[in-house]
């Protein structure tokens, strides 16, 4: 009889640090920002008081029509002033900094901490009872899985993704288990068992693909920032 060959372990359990946020436009956008605001406002007075005059005239006359339309004006135009101020409070509001260092959710930190402690258990589990043919992939399936946790550790309200993550966790891969010890073992059992954890890593690959291209495009937010920031003053410094 041939040596037992066993899957390699996962390679590390540690949790992952949650992503950094993306940083604010900088001083020349908001600066833009601000002087439409301005020139908005300025247009939307000019056109709004000499409504207001004419329709108010109307209303002294007694024109129904016209106090209507008066109050649908002011309506809008206060509407347009609560806009105005929002809009410029944010513009006005200091910009942040994007931090140094990462601050971790401590929490989610040890609740995914928490799943990969099951997730570990199911694989030694299944290094010991299942069959050669499916060790390998029931470690493919659970080393995505791990991946996918970790991907959606930092998120603050549970999305599908991270639905989809704790689920495979904590409950399909552990029911899965069950059930295909529960069933004889034939080989349209072990064809059923490798197809449903194909379902699930190929799940779990398409959480952690998507999770990686929202880090490209976090990082290369984080270069334009860095280019608005720094690039303008480097150039002006050049041409002196």
């Amino acid at each position: 009889m041939g040596r037992r060959t066993r899957p390699r372990r996962l390679a590390s359990w540690a949790p992952v640090p949650a992503s950094r946020q993306v940083p604010r436009p900088g001083l020349g956008r908001r600066a833009l920002g601000l002087a439409a605001l301005v020139l908005q406002s300025v247009l939307g007075v000019l056109v709004v008081v000499p409504i207001l005059v004419v329709l108010g005239i109307g209303t002294a006359l007694g024109v129904h029509a016209a106090a209507w339309l008066l109050g649908l004006t002011l309506l809008l135009a206060l509407l347009g002033l609560v806009r105005t101020v929002i809009c410029g409070a944010r513009l006005l509001s200091p910009q942040r900094l994007p931090d140094a260092i990462a601050k971790p959710d401590v929490p989610a930190l040890a609740r995914v901490a928490d799943d990969e402690a099951r997730l570990l258990a199911l694989l030694r589990s299944g290094e010991r009872t299942l069959p050669a043919a499916t060790r390998s992939a029931l470690h493919a399936t659970v080393s995505a899985t791990r991946d996918a946790l970790r991907a959606t550790a930092g998120d603050v309200t549970l999305g599908r993704d991270a639905f989809d993550a704790r689920q495979a966790a904590r409950e399909d891969l552990p029911a899965l288990l069950r059930t295909y010890h529960a069933a004889p073992h034939t080989p349209e059992t072990d064809r059923l068992f490798l197809a449903q954890l194909a379902l699930i890593e190929r799940r779990m690959r398409g959480i952690i693909q998507a999770r990686q291209a929202q880090q490209v495009r976090a990082l290369e937010a984080q270069r334009r920032y860095l280019e608005s920031k720094y690039g303008e003053r480097e150039e002006a410094q050049v041409r002196r």
